[in-house]
């Protein structure tokens, strides 16, 4: 199972990262957006520089595809679904359950 999520992960990865290049390059809101939630997940969860470098990308990624305004509101929680499902397959059992004690972070890395 988790090596379907990592493929669909990767799948989604490079196409974003297609999509981003044939719009240019990213604007400054979406790279600082996402090293800042990078940054709040890595403080809360005790993450090494490697994974949070991950996580700044997967939510960099993840704030230029929400600047676009013809995004349907159900591209939206796919795009929410997705995220989580990268961030459970990238995370250890005890780190999820701290994660999941708090609500409002998740739903903040999610959405």
């Amino acid at each position: 199972m988790k090596k379907i999520i990592a493929a669909l992960t990767l799948l989604l990865a490079f196409s974003i990262n297609a999509n981003a290049q044939d719009k240019g390059s990213l604007t400054g809101t979406s790279t600082e957006k996402g090293k800042a939630q990078a940054a709040e997940m890595s403080t809360y969860l005790g993450l090494d520089k490697t994974v949070t470098e991950s996580f700044y990308r997967l939510f960099e990624q993840k704030f230029t595809i929400l600047e676009d305004a013809n995004m349907t509101t159900e591209r939206k929680e796919e795009l929410a679904r997705v995220i989580e499902a990268k961030i459970r397959a990238t995370l250890d059992g005890t780190q999820i359950d701290k994660l999941e004690k708090n609500p409002e972070l998740l739903k903040r890395l999610t959405h």
